[in-house]
């Protein structure tokens, strides 16, 4: 492992390889990615692999519309396949989750398709009858609405990553799996280096794209980044007939719980629980609520042999927005994190947004006018500054 480089970049999950590679493209090659264990093998490993329109927050939307050109051209850029499949995605909502716009608050359907609507985006606001033919077997007690997006579907993050990585390591970036960030070393006001369990990285820039780790990089930093890690199961089952065909991503607002086609049976995601856990495991226990709610939503699901299972972390942040940008009190020190279990169909935009940055000091071009990630910063937070590094 180099002692000196230009840029750090602390953890090798699909945002930390997408800045990599984003780098070196733009002629920044100096940059050495340190991974505590195997690139990938954190939550972009164990993701439902969705990109879709209505899930990102209203500010990270230009985010999406960047990661979407960018996965088009995926091919001709990377001489890779991203395993990009237009299934669609079809969110369910009763009423917490579709109010009236005039009165109601949340995760409203109807005014997240207004304003895909007013950016261009297909999105189509959908009926109970449209539902059951879009996916069939679904008991709709308590579903009044949908919103369907056609272009939506799925990727191969893994694909992804490693084309990003080869890339990357083609154009001079090194990448040091099994060797774990400890620390950072300040002086005065900037960064001046990183310490890690192979030795000392003498740098001026260091990016904090740590994952469920982003708290504990951010405070070596003097900040306290408000990030918490949700643990989300998810089950993949043997064939089912009512399912032999492909049917949207479907994912109920309310209760967090999805399902979507994997290989010949089902995948099916569920849990939101706070969790420390730094590999997280599965709770074959929580097997049973997550049997209660699809069975009830999906009765077809009643038939179904479990095959698999996993868990995996979702960072948060009080927003649901991520944490991107340069310190403002500390020289050199950026953030790429908090992603929400949305990391995957944002890290080809934020590759490109933070590289700009990194490179030019300003993401001021003409076909990211409307990327302002001022607004991501982490001094939006109240208390973000700990006042120690």
């Amino acid at each position: 492992m180099k002692n000196i480089a230009e840029v750090v970049i602390i953890g090798g999950g699909i945002q930390g390889i997408s800045l990599a590679y984003h780098l070196a493209r733009r002629g920044l090659t100096d940059v050495c990615l340190v991974e505590m264990k195997d690139l990938g093998s954190g939550s972009s490993g164990r993701s439902a692999a969705i990109i879709g329109h209505a899930f990102p927050t209203e500010n990270c939307l230009p985010l999406i519309e960047l990661s979407f050109a960018a996965l088009m051209r995926f091919q001709d850029e990377l001489d890779a396949d991203p395993g990009y499949e237009p299934i669609g995605c079809l969110l369910l909502a009763g009423a917490q989750g579709a109010p009236d716009p005039s009165t109601g608050s949340g995760h409203c359907l109807r005014r997240r398709h207004a304003l895909l609507q007013s950016r261009g985006i297909d999105s189509h606001l959908v009926d109970r009858e449209t539902i059951s033919r879009l996916t069939p077997g679904l008991n709709l007690e308590g579903i009044e609405v949908g919103l369907y997006g056609p272009r939506d579907g799925m990727v191969d993050p893994h694909s992804i990553m490693m084309a990003y990585a080869h890339h990357a390591r083609r154009l001079g970036v090194e990448f040091a799996e099994g060797v774990k960030a400890t620390g950072l070393q300040i002086e005065g006001d900037r960064v001046v280096g990183v310490h890690t369990t192979a030795g000392f990285i003498a740098t001026p820039r260091v990016v904090n794209a740590a994952g469920f780790r982003a708290r504990e990089v951010g405070a070596w930093a003097g900040m306290d980044l408000p990030i918490t890690n949700l643990k989300r199961h998810i089950f993949v089952t043997g064939p089912i007939p009512t399912y032999s065909r492909s049917i949207p991503f479907t994912y109920e607002v309310e209760v967090a719980w999805y399902m979507r086609r994997e290989g010949p049976g089902l995948l099916i995601g569920m849990g939101a629980v706070e969790s420390d856990e730094e590999d997280p495991q599965v709770d074959w226990s929580f097997l049973d609520v997550v049997a209660e709610h699809s069975m009830h939503r999906a009765p077809a699901l009643a038939e179904a042999e479990i095959k698999n299972g996993w868990a995996g972390l979702r960072p948060i942040t009080p927003d649901d927005d991520p944490i991107l940008g340069e310190a403002s009190h500390l020289r050199g020190f950026f953030n790429d994190c908090g992603w929400g279990g949305h990391g995957i169909m944002h890290a080809p935009a934020a590759g490109m947004v933070l590289a700009e940055l990194i490179v030019d000091g300003t993401t001021d071009r003409g076909n990211l006018t409307d990327v302002d990630i001022s607004r991501f910063r982490a001094e939006r937070f109240e208390g973000w500054l700990s006042g120690c590094c």
